[in-house]
């Protein structure tokens, strides 16, 4: 009797950092999504605005990159990585953005572009879906604060 173990690799994807961002008006912001776990790296990965996919001649000046072939010599399998820039970000960038890789499932982040003037209830319903919450919403407050000042 013979065995035969067969390991399978499912690619995933995963963000780089918070699914809910907040950044000053004016400032770079890079959205990075990871393809972990792939035999082959995706063909490509492409980034949407709400629904309407961002192409790399887009006229808000949007950048995307993809980095490919890092390869994990203990397991055989690639990471690949899937960069938004938006330079400088604007208020009207704020909305949800979606990583979606040719061969693993989509991820989406929430972008919050402030520019100074935040409620206290925004900042609350928002981030009570991370970690750090509490942590989070201190620390807008604080920058509102100092911002006004």
């Amino acid at each position: 009797m013979r065995f035969v173990f067969l390991h399978f690799s499912v690619p995933r994807t995963e963000l780089v950092g918070d699914a809910v961002r907040y950044v000053k008006a004016g400032s770079k912001v890079i959205l990075r999504c990871l393809v972990r776990g792939a035999l082959e790296p995706p063909s490509y990965i492409m980034w949407f605005y709400g629904t309407q996919q961002i192409y790399q001649d887009n006229k808000r000046g949007l950048k995307i990159q993809m980095e490919r072939e890092f390869l994990d010599p203990e397991m055989g399998n690639h990471t690949t990585v899937g960069s938004l820039i938006i330079n400088p970000a604007h208020k009207r960038d704020s909305g949800n953005y979606t990583c979606s890789p040719s061969s693993s499932e989509a991820i989406t982040i929430m972008l919050h572009v402030i520019n100074g003037e935040y409620s206290a209830s925004a900042i609350t319903s928002a981030s009570s879906r991370g970690k750090y919450s509490d942590l989070i919403a201190a620390a807008i407050i604080i920058s509102v604060a100092m911002f006004k000042t």
